[in-house]
Order: C-alpha cells, then structure tokens, then sequence
C-alpha cells in the first residue's frame, strides 16, 4: 500500500534520492580543447583549480572559476561540462542546461555530458527530454549506476512503472547498496498496484540505509 506521510519522511524524497546520487567520472577526462600547439594551456592551472574546488564541494567557487576559463576558451569540453555540473549542483538549472547544451555540442557520445545533462532536465520537471539524455548515457556506458537511477526517477514521474522498475534494477545490480532505487522501485510497484512488491522494496531501501 502506498506510504503514509509520516512513514515516507522517513525515506529519502525523489529529488534528494537524485541529489544525493553517486556520479560516477567519465571513463577517461575530455580532451583539453583550447590547448596551445606550441606550448602548455595558460588556463589549465585555472581549470584543474576549479575542479579542486568542485570535488571538495565549493560549487560556487568552481563555478567562477569554470567560468574564466570557458570565456576565455569557448570550446573547451572539461570547462564547460564542470561549470554546468557546478550550477547544477547550486539549483541554477537553467543556467547549468545552458552550459551543458554547449558541452553536448562538443561531446555528444561522452556518458558524463548525457548523465549531467539527463540530471539537469530531471530537476527541472522535463521528464521525457531527461529521459532520453539518460538513455543515451547508459546506452553509452552501461555500468553507469547514477544514470539509472535518475533515469528510473524520470520514468516513474512519467507513469511508466515497467520501464521505471527495469531501470532501477540495473541500478541495484550495479550498486546494491543504493537504498534510494530501491525506494523509488517501491513507488513503481505501487504505481503498479503491486502494494507487497512495494512493501519489500520499502523494507529493503531501510534495510540498506542501516548498513
């Protein structure tokens, strides 16, 4: 049976089973566009800077620091997908599809740019677009786990529960300990009408939030 509200607060909501989503890197780093020919990158001390800052939380800081480096190097992948990630991290959705839309232009087949892109337009409601970002990210790296579960998160808010459960399930095969996919697959069974399934997997998103 679904949740009451009381019980529910006692599990992670959808939007912070996203937020606090594991990222898994992108298998190798984008290329360093903008690199000189004919010597060292004057930005990449600026750029790895700002990816310091990013890793230990500093999203505002990285942000301004991505920045810099994007105005000065346009095409530059690795500054354009940090500053999107960065604004994403911050609720500046908008502003973080922007810079993502211009990474996705630089790296269409890159897992990270899909995932981060996929997580943006999932925080900003635009399900179906999110979706198909998300697809695309495991399509391109099938042991992404995070995708897979905001990817379930998106279908679920779509109503489609089997296409939610079967996202979610890989989710949990590649990361079982992720107590958040299994709640969100409770939310599908539910969906489903399925309210014993959904009562397991409530269970177990407890269970695996203990440990």
């Amino acid at each position: 049976m679904i949740k009451s509200e009381d019980e529910a607060e006692k599990q992670p909501q959808e939007a912070a089973a996203v937020e606090e989503a594991p990222r898994k890197r992108a298998s190798r780093k984008p290329a360093r566009a903008g690199e000189a020919a004919d010597g060292p990158d004057p930005f990449l001390a600026k750029l790895e800077r700002a990816e310091q800052l990013a890793s230990a939380g500093s999203h505002a800081d990285a942000a301004e620091a991505f920045q810099a480096v994007a105005t000065g190097q346009p095409d530059n992948l690795r500054a354009a997908l940090g500053l999107g990630s960065a604004l994403a991290a911050q609720g500046k959705y908008d502003a973080a599809e922007k810079e993502l839309r211009r990474a996705h232009k630089l790296a269409p087949d890159l897992p990270e740019v899909n995932y981060q892109l996929g997580y943006t337009l999932y925080k900003k409601g635009v399900y179906a677009a999110a979706a198909t970002a998300l697809r695309r990210a495991v399509e391109l790296e099938p042991d992404h786990a995070a995708a897979f579960l905001v990817l379930g998160e998106a279908l679920n808010q779509m109503a489609d529960s089997d296409a939610a459960i079967d996202a979610l399930e890989s989710a949990i095969r590649i990361a079982p300990e992720n107590g958040k996919a299994y709640y969100a697959m409770g939310i599908a069974y539910d969906r489903k009408g399925n309210h014993d399934r959904a009562a397991e997997m409530y269970r177990l998103s407890r269970e695996v939030a203990k440990t």
